[in-house]
């Protein structure tokens, strides 16, 4: 069986949701699934698929505590996969206001739509900085 383990570089000024979103991202990535539910089936149908994602994961419990809190934000996230492989449904955030949106391509607004007066930047959170390793 052929597997891979993640090597997370994650910035510690990310709120837990956007933590989450760079998690799940590159674990949608690893898995080779579009979607959140996507793993989930795998997860609950294929013990062997499931083991190998499990043990490829390797992150500490209150990270994936906090995937299992943002579930419902991840079950909105999309990847392509195959040859052309990228994300297509991701998330904005407002550094101020701390609300959301999702957004599928394009450029971010430069200030909150969200929150009347806000004058909070927005950011688009993509995939962090991390390494796939293959394993056999």
């Amino acid at each position: 069986m052929t597997g891979f383990t993640i090597q997370w570089a994650l910035e510690d000024h990310l709120t837990n949701r956007a933590r989450a979103v760079q998690h799940a991202l590159v674990i949608l990535q690893a898995a080779k699934v579009t979607t959140w539910d996507e793993l989930a089936h795998i997860l609950k149908t294929d013990p062997d698929r499931a083991a190998e994602i499990r043990a490829g994961v390797n992150l500490p419990l209150h990270d994936l505590e906090n995937l299992d809190a943002h579930e419902q934000t991840l079950r909105g996230l999309r990847r392509r996969v195959g040859t052309r492989a990228a994300v297509v449904t991701t998330i904005l955030e407002c550094g101020t206001c701390q609300r959301w949106g999702y957004i599928a391509g394009g450029a971010p607004p430069k200030n909150c739509p969200w929150t009347t007066r806000c004058t909070g930047s927005v950011a688009k959170i993509g995939p962090p900085d991390a390494v796939l390793r293959v394993r056999s």
